[in-house]
């Protein structure tokens, strides 16, 4: 009865003309989340936004990886509202049913969940063909489940099939364009992570209008597989997940830093260096005390999944031409991350391995950040704490690690809103403070819940450098292990690379 309720109300408040209520309840509740993001994220990155049409009828088709969660982050990175496709048993939470309709989303049935859904979905496509003939937006999730780790499912013909009979309604004439979207989650199933989109060519719709008038289920055939290539594309799909994880340990045991031009080096270039100047080397070492050490500096995570990527595709063609190569690789590197394991060292004391880190101006500098920021952080801590822990631990118990990504980002955005709200009802009835006090002391408590996320980070990089400086001076052997497994590893690597391609 829910699902029905709510289908009711979504058929009749589709038209943009009579839902100006709707459009901006959509707009209000995407600025929170967009405001709520920069808690629940490390980094979010959008690459080629400006591929997405200003207006126009439009179709943003996206892998599924984290469930609600990606619909949330499709709609934060357009200032167009998305009416999504959503299938019909997420309606049945009064909770989760509440957020879709907010967001715009439109109910599809499925004949194992409902009775009568080709009739339902009859009346859905209509109203779907009316969206498109306004010129609104619409976003699907073509797997029509929840992605796999760094894989896209076989799409389903549903989003061809609404796409072209969109189009054929309207003499081919429509204009529709169908906007690829990939979502990499960097740890879909963690608290704090990072995530890129990126947004590939558009595909116009209208270009299968010859195939569709001849032979439409073959259009629709061919539109889906050119929209699942285009998908894989962008959401760094590898088809072996055994290649995928090498590659993600990889990555993370050379700390992102296995860049092709890092590591590219021409096999007949015997040369050595130009010897610099004496000048120029008195000059660099000074400077050098000055220059932030490369560990501080982290790669973003568009730079992070591109050299995963480089990775993956050069250990997948290494894996058919040369299987055991690949195999004494896997091996070596899981030897390297087992004695790194040993040292309990975090990311920032990996990326440190080959150089000795620069503490002089750092130490000055961190001590003083924290003696000023500790009060800030201290206000923060005391009045975000409690939701945050529950964020943390509430959304575990949810089993899929899919759903566990939106769990995160829907307890969090309840246990905050509604501990700031009862902060100031506090503060308002029972401390007697003025209306317009109250607003301004619940304004600084985002902010300096952030902050205070920040001064942890920054004291956890600080206190990783003198752990650093002891593991130096303490386990210099186990540090000489490190350095020649690491460069075995960089070898190992550099020798499949060549073999098949001639280069890194």
């Amino acid at each position: 009865m829910v699902t029905i309720f709510i289908y009711n109300q979504i058929c009749s408040l589709l038209p943009i003309s009579d839902c100006i209520y709707q459009m901006n309840l959509y707009l209000a509740i995407v600025w929170l989340f967009r405001v709520f993001s920069h808690l629940y994220f490390v980094e979010v990155r959008s690459l080629n936004p400006e591929r997405i049409p200003e207006t126009g009828p439009v179709i943003l088709a996206a892998n599924h990886p984290a469930s609600i969660l990606d619909a949330i982050l499709l709609a934060m990175q357009t200032r167009r509202q998305i009416h999504f496709l959503a299938k019909s048993g997420l309606f049945r939470n009064r909770l989760v049913g509440a957020l879709l309709w907010w967001l715009g989303a439109i109910p599809v049935y499925r004949a194992r969940e409902v009775e009568a859904s080709g009739m339902r979905n009859e009346v859905v496509f209509k109203k779907v063909y009316e969206l498109f003939e306004r010129g609104g937006c619409l976003g699907l999730f073509p797997e029509g489940r929840n992605s796999p780790v760094g894989q896209v499912f076989q799409l389903r013909t549903g989003g061809a099939r609404i796409a072209l009979g969109a189009e054929a309604r309207n003499q081919y004439k429509l204009g529709l364009t169908i906007v690829p979207a990939g979502l990499t989650f960097e740890r879909r199933e963690l608290f704090m992570s990072a995530v890129l989109l990126r947004f590939g060519p558009p595909i116009a719709v209208a270009d299968y209008a010859e195939m569709h008038r001849k032979n439409p289920e073959g259009a629709v055939q061919q539109l889906t597989a050119d929209l699942q290539a285009s998908l894989r594309r962008q959401a760094s799909h590898v088809e072996d997940n055994q290649i995928s994880e090498l590659a993600e340990n990889l990555s993370e045991a050379l700390g992102y830093r296995l860049t092709p031009l890092a590591l590219e080096r021409k096999q007949d270039d015997t040369r050595e260096p130009k010897s610099p100047s004496r000048l120029k080397r008195w000059i660099w070492k000074v400077l050098d005390w000055y220059r932030p050490d490369i560990g501080e500096v982290p790669d973003d995570i568009e730079t992070r999944v591109q050299n995963r990527e480089h990775l993956a595709a050069v250990l997948a063609n290494a894996s058919l031409r040369d299987p055991d190569a690949v195999s004494a690789l896997r091996r070596q590197v899981d030897r390297y991350q087992d004695h790194l394991r040993q040292t309990e060292l975090s990311q920032s004391i990996k990326g440190s391995i080959d150089k000795p880190v620069r503490e002089r101006l750092i130490r000055l500098r961190m001590t003083l950040y924290t003696l000023i920021m500790a009060p800030v952080a201290i206000f923060g801590l005391l009045h975000n704490m409690v939701p945050y822990l529950f964020t943390k631990y509430a959304a575990r118990l949810a089993k899929e690690e899919a759903v566990r990504a939106f769990a995160y980002f829907g307890v969090g955005f309840l246990a905050f809103t509604l501990t700031y709200s009862v902060f100031g009802l506090w503060l308002w009835h029972s401390a007697g403070m003025n209306w317009k006090w109250v607003i301004g002391y619940l304004a600084l408590l985002p902010p300096t819940g952030f902050a205070t996320l920040r001064y942890r980070r920054s004291i956890i990089l600080y206190r990783n450098k003198i752990l650093v400086r002891t593991f130096f001076w303490n386990n210099e052997e186990l540090v000489k292990l490190l350095r020649r497994e690491r460069h075995q590893v960089i070898e190992r690597f550099r020798e499949l690379a060549i073999k098949q391609n001639g280069k890194i």
